[in-house]
């Protein structure tokens, strides 16, 4: 029976921990246009109300749902921004990758798509989703001295940024994810290109994968994180980031108002660096932990104790003690020995 044990301790791998995996889905964004007629303001001092365009002036070149970025001239003329969930990153976590991959739209105006040079910023000013073609000045203001991450176009169309230097600072709270802003990197005099995305809700959604680790069980960060705590010996586990099938599209109408009005009420996505907010890892598959080794001993020593005592017990598996009858009984066996006895 010993034997046993040990063998199915050794024989039976799948009771260590299964690597846990999640995901960080594009939830929507909005995209903005240099020649896009915007709210006019009247002198200072004037009486007279802000003037609002008729209505906004159309982009035949995006298809809708989908996220642009172009250079006209040398001149940024239209940038896009994606709201990411990251609440599956706990803070404290070790982002190891993180590659947003894009799919270009091929009913979209793509111009020398080979030719354009994007980069990926964090967003830190407030953002909203479900704006196209929206005005310039209503870009929300992203880093420009923090971490740039170059998109890197493939020959099918497909581009990919590894935000992990991004992601980074989310995990370590110096950054709040307000999103990703895809901007044009240093257009050269006279550069022209367009380059337009599917969108969450498009024929090739944004996807994302990659990997993380989160804090250590009983550490600081793992109780700010609010990962329960466990025995300081155990490591934490990578976790996978697996692209979102879901198609988690969040979006409002668009909105074309006037840089001094207020903003619309779109909750942003949560932020994993911040302190405030649980972390919320959905875990795909068993992440059940194997039993320590002292377990298996603790089992063993109790088999051995009852094989030992098993070898105590009589014939039938049961202890025989003495029987013990009345007084009458006693003294019957004891004239029956006298009997026996020689004279």
């Amino acid at each position: 029976m010993v034997a046993a044990v040990l063998l199915t301790s050794v024989a039976f791998p799948t009771l260590a921990p299964a690597q846990a995996s999640s995901t960080v889905p594009v939830t929507g964004g909005s995209w903005y246009w240099q020649e896009q007629v915007g709210t006019v303001e009247p002198p200072a001092g004037s009486p007279l109300p802000p003037v609002a365009p008729p209505g906004a002036l159309p982009s035949p070149d995006v298809p809708s749902g989908d996220f642009p970025v172009s250079v006209a001239a040398g001149q940024p003329d239209k940038e896009s921004f994606l709201q990411l969930d990251s609440s599956a990153i706990p803070a404290g976590s070790t982002v190891s990758s993180l590659v947003l991959t894009l799919h270009e739209d091929s009913s979209g105006g793509n111009l020398s798509a080979d030719t354009a040079t994007i980069e990926a910023r964090a967003v830190t000013g407030f953002m909203t989703g479900g704006a196209q073609g929206a005005p310039w000045g209503n870009r929300p203001s992203y880093d420009t001295t923090g971490p740039a991450v170059a998109g890197k176009r493939a020959p099918d169309g497909s581009w990919s940024f590894e935000l992990a230097p991004i992601a980074a600072g989310w995990a370590s709270g110096q950054l709040s994810n307000n999103g990703i802003a895809f901007v044009p990197a240093n257009p050269q005099q006279g550069q022209t290109y367009e380059v337009v995305w599917f969108g969450p809700g498009g024929a090739k959604a944004p996807t994302v994968a990659g990997s993380i680790t989160p804090p250590a069980p009983g550490t600081p960060a793992a109780a700010a994180a609010g990962i329960e705590s466990a025995p300081t010996d155990e490591s934490a586990a990578p976790v996978s980031i697996t692209p979102d099938s879901s198609g988690g599209l969040s979006t409002t109408a668009p909105s074309f108002s006037s840089p001094g009005a207020p903003a619309a009420t779109n909750t942003p996505a949560p932020a994993a660096g911040r302190p405030v907010a649980r972390a919320r890892v959905s875990q795909i598959g068993s992440t059940h932990r194997a039993p320590p080794w002292g377990f298996y001993l603790a089992l063993i020593v109790v088999i051995a104790l009852i094989g030992a005592s098993t070898l105590s017990l009589g014939e039938f598996g049961e202890p025989e003690p003495e029987r013990q009858g009345g007084v009458l009984r006693t003294l019957e066996r004891r004239r029956s020995r006298e009997r026996s006895e020689p004279m």
